[in-house]
């Protein structure tokens, strides 16, 4: 697996989604992208995508079964804490990334993402970011063998795709990403009209007639995975900074 700077993952989660390829030049002397995560469009480096549904079957259902315990199969899921908080799979890990936590303008949603995000003078988020280096030490500090098949999740599967990145910079072996995420989102597919034009439409993946979170395409919703919402001790992210983070909101 080819190596790079770390730094490109984190310059990487600023690009915005594209239906193509992003020309080689993009990333300056880097190598060319190996894959482009096919939703996104972000560059991927990482060993290979995984869906919801296997990474419950590997993480959960399996759970105490594994041939090499010592290898077992670890959910690294990177949302922020107040995201962690309202639900996330058994047993998964919670090591925040690319920010800690993210201030709201009004109140979250069931899934605890900020309703609408608070911005500052410059339009930018506001929020605890999360520093690429500390990021990598907490993993490797919980997770020392770089052997262990690590599977990132995210909300809509982009935040998981830089963690992903930074982990296989790190030298771990067997990161995989959870594509749709722990929410997902509205699917689209085009459709003909009477007039002979093709218009993109929201895809009714439950067909009961409504659009809502239940069509969205992730763990949670239309996937109907199991979720916990227990902070055990031994899977919270903790950070001196902030002792008491999981008590916010």
């Amino acid at each position: 697996m080819m190596k790079r700077n770390a730094t490109v993952a984190a310059i990487v989660l600023t690009i915005p989604a594209l239906g193509g390829a992003l020309p080689s030049t993009a990333l300056g002397e880097e190598p060319p992208c190996p894959f482009y995560e096919n939703r996104s469009g972000l560059c991927g480096y990482y060993h290979s995508e995984i869906s919801p549904a296997e990474a419950f079957l590997n993480t959960v259902v399996k759970r105490g079964r594994w041939s090499r315990p010592s290898l077992r199969a670890v959910i690294l899921d990177v949302r922020s804490t107040p995201e962690y908080k309202a639900g996330h799979p058994e047993h998964s890990l919670n090591v925040p990334y690319p920010y800690i936590y993210q201030y709201c303008e009004d109140d979250r949603l069931p899934d605890g993402a900020c309703k609408k995000v608070l911005l500052d003078e410059n339009k930018q988020p506001v929020q605890i970011p999360q520093d690429d280096a500390d990021f990598v030490k907490y993993v490797e500090r919980i997770i020392p063998n770089k052997d262990t098949p690590i599977y990132t999740l995210c909300r809509t599967g982009v935040r998981s795709v830089g963690a992903a990145n930074l982990l296989t910079d790190a030298g771990y072996t067997h990161v995989r990403n959870i594509w749709e995420g722990y929410v997902g989102v509205n699917l689209t597919a085009p459709k003909k009209q009477a007039d002979g034009s093709v218009k993109t439409l929201p895809v009714d993946l439950n067909h009961d007639g409504v659009l809502n979170d239940q069509d969205k395409n992730g763990w949670r919703y239309h996937q109907g995975l199991p979720y916990d919402t227990r902070l055990l001790p031994n899977l919270i992210y903790r950070n001196r900074m902030y002792p008491d983070i999981y008590s916010w909101d």
